[in-house]
């Protein structure tokens, strides 16, 4: 073909028949030739043959990623829920690398529409003083509620869970800081609006009745709420979450993970890796995060005692992760003699898609329930 390509002669069947030097008398050699146009591929099955051979590729990276872990398996120095975590990340990864998996800008602007119109890629905090600023919180994202002790950190996530779960949202919810047993009476205090927090901490007499029937109304509605208390890793925690799908996750509180003994990194590093995974799980899993953080001293310090964005304890990586960062506080705790003891403040002291400021809310302590302000607040306690 190519000395008849130089002679500038066509090419096909015959002309190549004809110049092929080595002729048999049977014949074979036009059978030979004649069957190499089916032997070639051709251009118009490129895609398919392209999909075949990524195929081919991503079988045998199944085989080394699996080996791996099989190798990683008899390393006794690793812990088995390290090991989970591990292998699920991978498959997850060799997933994504499917030859089915490719980007289309149509359906993307459809999507992106659907979610313009229906705000569904929006989730409320159920408290429309805080949404009025933030818009609520995007599926994928961060949000950083953080505060110092005794400043309502925890109560208002516990607040922002029941408001999800009642609105039938799931919700999946790791105390870390405190047992589920003591969570579990906050939440039948704010759901009671009758029992105190502290009557259920040292006992319920006379009010045995309401405590019935506020058990009652938890049991039939909060079945789409899950609580952890005993989970203290992060892979652990990761495989729960991947089990559950929830819509949200609040994890309470990030500087009580545990690592492993052989792990002698900085705090500060290991808390940036958790918010770094929590980003990555929560675009994955098409959901929305909460993680709970203390505040550091410095704001005690302070003569307004009034939250910075410095002030975040341990790590600037939350911060930076985070699409919104939020900061309780109850100017009681420092200020009791100067102060409304209704009167609790959130700092939204960044919010990647809008505004900053100050959500002026109400606090009923022994109701462990916050409120959109200081007149519902006072509503509800003197009614």
């Amino acid at each position: 073909m190519l000395r008849l390509n130089e002679a500038g002669e066509g090419i096909d069947i015959v002309t190549v028949h004809g110049a092929y030097r080595k002729k048999t008398t049977d014949g074979d050699d036009l059978y030979y030739i004649t069957g190499l146009e089916g032997e070639v591929p051709t251009s118009a099955h490129a895609e398919l043959y392209a999909k075949k051979l990524h195929e081919h590729w991503l079988r045998r990276k199944l085989i080394k990623q699996t080996r791996r872990i099989l190798q990683l398996s008899d390393d006794n120095s690793r812990g088995v829920e390290v090991l989970l975590e591990e292998a699920h990340t991978t498959i997850g990864s060799l997933l994504n690398l499917r030859p089915s998996s490719k980007f289309d800008l149509d359906v993307l602007l459809e999507e992106t529409i659907d979610s313009i119109y229906t705000h569904k890629n929006l989730q409320s905090t159920g408290y429309s003083s805080i949404d009025g600023l933030i818009s609520g919180m995007t599926r994928g994202e961060i949000t950083i509620i953080a505060g110092r002790p005794g400043n309502g950190k925890t109560t208002l996530a516990a607040n922002i869970a029941r408001k999800l779960t009642l609105e039938g949202k799931t919700v999946a919810m790791f105390n870390r800081e405190m047992p589920n047993v003591e969570m579990m009476k906050k939440i039948i205090a704010m759901e009671s609006g009758n029992l105190s927090y502290r009557s259920l901490r040292h006992g319920v007499d006379d009010n045995k009745m309401e405590l019935d029937l506020t058990v009652d109304r938890i049991s039939k509605g909060y079945k789409n709420l899950h609580m952890f208390d005993d989970i203290r890793d992060l892979p652990s925690t990761f495989r729960e979450i991947k089990r559950l799908k929830p819509d949200v996750v609040i994890d309470d509180h990030v500087g009580l993970i545990e690592y492993p003994s052989h792990d002698n990194r900085d705090l500060r590093i290991k808390i940036g890796e958790v918010s770094k995974r929590y980003k990555w799980l929560a675009k994955g899993e098409d959901l929305s995060v909460i993680l709970v953080s203390q505040l550091n001293r410095n704001v005690e310090h302070r003569i307004d005692n009034i939250p910075r964005l410095s002030d975040l304890a341990e790590s600037g990586f939350l911060e930076q992760d985070a699409e919104t960062a939020m900061f309780a506080h109850y100017p009681w705790v420092s200020r009791y003699d100067e102060v409304d003891k209704l009167e609790f403040n959130v700092y939204i002291v960044k919010n990647r898609y809008g505004n900053t400021g100050t959500v002026r809310m109400g606090y009923d302590g022994d109701k462990c329930t916050i409120y959109n302000s200081i007149e519902e607040a006072r509503n509800d306690t003197f009614k």
